[in-house]
């Protein structure tokens, strides 16, 4: 497959770039009307306000509140941080912003609720594993942004790869913004290194996951405080770990996947395959040795006991430049040096990786162009995305070097989840040890494997009762399996034979059909 993916926008970006400059020049200069009327159609006109942010066009914007939902712990110092923010948005753009940061156990559902009640919303966090991006577009929820994207978010389009787009589109159109960060995955884990030196153990030794099962054992027996692996009901494992397995798949509560080195591309039922299978077998086995705590299938939150030092090593993750950095305080502390990175393959780029963090327009938005507007600053303007991040300088971090930056202990406010929003090479960095984001995310997205499917979205709209049926049945036995207390043997058997009552097959064949004209009509 060609690697254009892994080369930014060149040509078709001049060219969407210099249109949208002349657009700006010489159109409606009533642009609150225009991003008003937008709300209501779904087709925004661009203005001469359409890719610029400065003062002077601020103050022919109406001041507008920009509502946006985001999966996050809830910061003592939020607003604080937002009014900060706000300072910036209303100079450039003449909005302020009200952040929602909803809990990420009840967002999926708080997102619904929103959806259903038709609630004004802005932006709102969209992935394959929480809010899911198919079905909130098949459902109307989102706005399509096609044509809003080159109006008002130029500098999104110079940061985010060309081919990278196509993963995001529905039959061709746009419904959501992907976040920049390493659009590649490396599947692995994090390890705290004092207890790899404890027990005689080095990262380089764990190949595979079950080369870890003697460490988990020594941890097991040596620290009856300590929970050796971190991992919970809800861990959507075949997001940061199937390509590890050699299987991509689609969305975690569909069965239907496809190996990543079948030419074929042949469609088939993750739970009877053998890779996916000898997994949930080793974490039956690492929870009747008490390696997986027993309550872990019903487990909402391992955040506090993770920032108390509990854990030994992370639940399944993806490894890039900054993981270790920002991971670090996961382990009861914040020295980056302190925490090992464990990969069990390659980088992989696929349409799942890709859309995992995008950003969505509202249906219910009343100015998409001022929430594209915004969007755009994540991208161009590094001190707004740093704020997000990171809170206030002085009084929630301090500066160690030009992009260096020391957590002050005990302060109301550290988001450091980039990847959720904007771009995350415009971060600071938290760790000497972190390398600089360029070239380092560049460059792990160019030594990627790219998916034989990039840009294939499967649309289930001939399959929604199906993929319904299927869902509850993936709700009923997931947690159970993945964490280790239901024995694979019996319950996998008793699994299947529901998942093909409740329409597998028409799902595996509707999944095939698709795949087989989108590669035909390449």
């Amino acid at each position: 497959m060609r690697r254009r993916g892994f080369k930014f926008v060149t040509a078709t970006l001049t060219a969407v770039l210099s249109v949208s400059m002349l657009l700006s020049g010489c159109g409606n200069s009533n642009t609150e009307n225009t991003a008003n009327t937008s709300a209501n159609t779904g087709n925004t006109k661009a203005d001469n306000t359409a890719a610029s942010t400065t003062a002077t066009d601020a103050s022919k914007l109406d001041p507008y509140e920009i509502t946006w939902y985001l999966p996050q712990s809830v910061f003592p110092d939020a607003k604080l941080v937002q009014d900060e923010m706000s300072k910036i948005t209303q100079e450039k753009i003449n909005a302020t912003l009200n952040i929602q940061l909803v809990d990420w156990g009840t967002y999926d559902q708080k997102m619904q609720a929103i959806a259903a009640s038709g609630e004004k919303a802005d932006l709102i966090f969209t992935s394959n594993w929480t809010n899911d991006y198919l079905q909130n577009v098949n459902k109307g929820a989102f706005l399509d942004i096609t044509d809003l994207l080159p109006q008002y978010g130029p500098d999104i389009l110079k940061q985010v790869p060309e081919a990278a787009w196509d993963a995001a589109k529905v039959k061709g159109k746009l419904y959501a913004i992907i976040n920049t960060q390493v659009l590649a995955r490396t599947p692995g884990i994090l390890i705290n290194k004092t207890f790899l030196d404890k027990y005689g153990f080095t990262a380089d030794q764990f190949k595979t996951l079950q080369d870890l099962t003697p460490f988990f054992e020594k941890v097991k027996a040596g620290e009856p405080d300590k929970f050796p692996f971190s991992l919970k009901g809800d861990t959507d494992v075949m997001g940061n770990y199937g390509s590890a397995l050699g299987i991509e798949y689609f969305s975690q509560k569909n069965p239907g996947v496809v190996y990543i080195n079948d030419d074929s591309t042949k469609v088939v039922n993750l739970y009877e395959t053998p890779e996916f299978t000898s997994f949930l077998k080793l974490m039956h086995e690492w929870f009747q040795k008490g390696i997986i705590r027993k309550d872990a299938s019903t487990l909402k939150d391992t955040n506090s006991d993770e920032l108390a030092g509990k854990y030994v090593t992370s639940t399944f993750t993806v490894i890039n430049p900054d993981t270790a950095a920002n991971q670090a305080a996961k382990f009861g502390g914040g020295d980056a040096a302190n925490v090992a990175a464990v990969e069990f393959s390659k980088p992989y780029m696929s349409t799942g990786s890709i859309i995992a963090t995008m950003t969505a327009i509202s249906r219910t938005s009343k100015d998409p162009a001022r929430a594209m507007m915004f969007y755009n600053l994540l991208y161009s303007d590094p001190q707004l995305f740093n704020l997000m991040s990171f809170g206030i300088e002085g009084k929630h971090y301090t500066k160690a070097g030009d992009d260096l930056i020391q957590k002050i202990d005990n302060t109301g406010y550290w988001m450091d989840s980039g990847w959720e929003y904007g771009n995350m090479f415009n971060s600071y960095r938290t760790s000497p040890t972190q390398p600089k984001w360029f070239p380092a995310g560049p460059d792990k997205n160019a030594a990627a494997i790219p998916s034989k499917l990039l840009g294939f979205s499967f649309d289930p709209s001939n399959v929604k009762s199906e993929l319904a049926q299927t869902a509850s049945v993936v709700d009923e036995f997931y947690a159970g399996l993945v964490t280790g207390i239901a024995d694979p043997d019996t319950t996998l058997t008793k699994m299947n034979e529901k998942l093909k009552k409740a329409g597998l097959d028409k799902i595996l064949a509707e999944m095939q059909a698709q795949i087989d004209a989108w590669k035909a009509s390449k």
